[in-house]
């Protein structure tokens, strides 16, 4: 393959990875607790010119042509998305740095941000995707009174009833210490294996975090990227054109 065309096939690879963590983006605009993805280009090899091509310059010592570019999610924005009031006692959102912990279906542990919580019938508090709500219970959820539950900033979980208020459990934040290291899993949650510190964040009742997707600079870059896609299409379509005119040529 030649080198325009080899580069144009790159540059068309590259924004098409753009344009698909762009979409997703924008697709989960209301997402609850959703994080924006960032994307990152990079140069590939260099071909390094040789003797033979030294008519095209006095110096060939040092010269090359890119062979393309590549590109690829490198990180998630982490930034914190603005709270909206919700009149559900278990929709919970957090301010400021953390991560609620779930328990999937066999038992592994995911960090969220996505607060929309549940109680069912059994009493267990889950996600909308049947991921089990970390709390250190001092009462087992199963027992829980009835009553009008509060959760205080700092994840104590209180149930106001005829007998009185008890103190019921504790949700705790988890920090990790590299959010780098955190591994999107889809359903809004990530994996991670590192270690955990401590940090500021305080836990909202009636409040759920909205996405922190910016959609008016996510459809501005989507629009610079169609523009980028083009143009590199009209260089494969322009090489293609020179080597079909140099073969008329050689016949």
């Amino acid at each position: 393959m030649s080198i325009p065309l080899s580069v144009s096939k790159s540059g068309m690879n590259a924004i098409q990875n753009q344009m698909d963590a762009v979409s997703n983006d924008i697709a989960n605009i209301n997402t609850t607790g959703y994080k924006s993805k960032n994307i990152s280009f990079n140069e590939l090899l260099l071909n390094d010119m040789n003797a033979e091509a030294s008519y095209l310059s006095d110096t060939v010592q040092g010269s090359g042509i890119a062979i393309g570019s590549k590109s690829a999610v490198t990180s998630t924005n982490f930034a914190q998305g603005s709270l909206v009031s919700d009149s559900n006692d278990y929709h919970l959102a957090i301010a400021g740095e953390g991560f609620f912990g779930v328990i999937g279906e066999n038992g592994e542990q995911y960090l969220t941000r996505d607060g929309a919580f549940q109680v069912n019938g059994d009493k267990s508090i889950t996600n909308g995707n049947g991921d089990t709500l970390e709390i250190q219970a001092t009462i087992p959820t199963n027992q829980w009174p009835e009553g009008d539950v509060s959760i205080a900033e700092n994840g104590e979980v209180t149930i106001h009833s005829e007998n009185g208020s008890t103190l019921v459990g504790t949700i705790p934040l988890f920090y990790p210490t590299r959010t780098n290291a955190m591994q999107p899993v889809g359903e809004n949650k990530f994996s991670y294996d590192g270690t955990f510190g401590a940090g500021d964040g305080t836990i909202q009742q009636n409040y759920l975090e909205a996405s922190n997707v910016d959609l008016a600079s996510s459809i501005t870059e989507m629009m610079l990227a169609q523009r980028s896609y083009s143009l590199n299409l009209k260089v494969a379509q322009g090489t293609d054109e020179m080597a079909s005119v140099i073969n008329q040529f050689k016949q």
